[in-house]
């Protein structure tokens, strides 16, 4: 004859709500934990983004007829893909008037925004105030560009793959 021991039911039936307790929380925690970390790599990728775009559009808009090359250079440096083809390409005839006409361009302002994004790929709209010089304007004046820039992150950098100016 067997007896039930009603304490001995008990313990067994608290364990048993205990391990359903922590699968459940371990579950929860694996599924939310996933969600939280993934939301904070593209936020993060937003912000990185965001300010790639500033400064891609910073080094576009600012030219030196005595430093062009170094100037050119870091735009390449900052280009990729259609973007990068296009300007190379443009290169020659672009540091030609930027010489002949010794232009001077240097952004005063930048102010950059988010349309779009997710972990590797943005699009950002830059505006830049950049008072500009040159042999017809030698007092300068201040252009404003508005740019929509398509980016994408290659090799842990952010690069623009596509510029437009935008009204």
């Amino acid at each position: 004859m067997t007896t039930h021991d009603p304490v001995r039911g008990r313990v067994r039936a608290l364990w048993a709500l205990v391990a359903v307790v922590l699968v459940v929380t371990a579950v929860l925690a694996a599924t939310r934990g996933r969600a939280w970390w993934d939301a904070r790599q593209v936020a993060e990728a937003h912000r990185d983004a965001l300010a790639a775009g500033r400064q891609i559009a910073v080094n576009f808009a600012t030219l030196d007829h005595r430093t062009v090359d170094a100037d050119t250079g870091r735009v390449k440096a900052g280009a990729t893909g259609e973007f990068l083809a296009s300007y190379t390409k443009s290169l020659a005839d672009l540091r030609t008037v930027v010489v002949e006409n010794k232009s001077t361009s240097r952004v005063e302002r930048a102010e950059a925004a988010l349309v779009s994004g997710d972990r590797d790929s943005a699009q950002v709209i830059v505006g830049v105030v950049a008072p500009t010089t040159n042999t017809n304007v030698p007092d300068g004046e201040k252009k404003t560009y508005r740019m929509k820039l398509g980016l994408r992150e290659v090799g842990g950098t952010w690069k623009v793959e596509r510029l437009e100016f935008v009204g």
